[in-house]
């Protein structure tokens, strides 16, 4: 259930950039998102990885248990999404 639950928030995080795309520009919600990535470079602990925002790092299972989808990821959707 919490991989269900995970995906789930990750589809959230996608959707409110969308919407914070729409109220502030998409142009400004990517330079926020940029500045947060710029913010979180290194990797978290694999502890810590599925309660980061920057999503950076995980791959294979990890990715299911991540909350927030990785911020390249983030920041790649709203620039295909015109």
């Amino acid at each position: 259930a919490s991989i269900i639950v995970m995906w789930f928030s990750r589809q959230r995080e996608f959707r409110a950039d969308s919407g914070g795309a729409r109220l502030a520009g998409r142009q400004n919600m990517i330079a926020a998102l940029e500045r947060l990535n710029s913010l979180h470079p290194a990797p978290l602990p694999d502890r810590m990885a599925a309660f980061g925002i920057s999503g950076g790092g995980a791959s294979g299972l990890k990715r299911l248990f991540l909350t927030h989808p990785p911020l390249n990821e983030r920041i790649q959707a709203l620039r295909e999404n015109n």
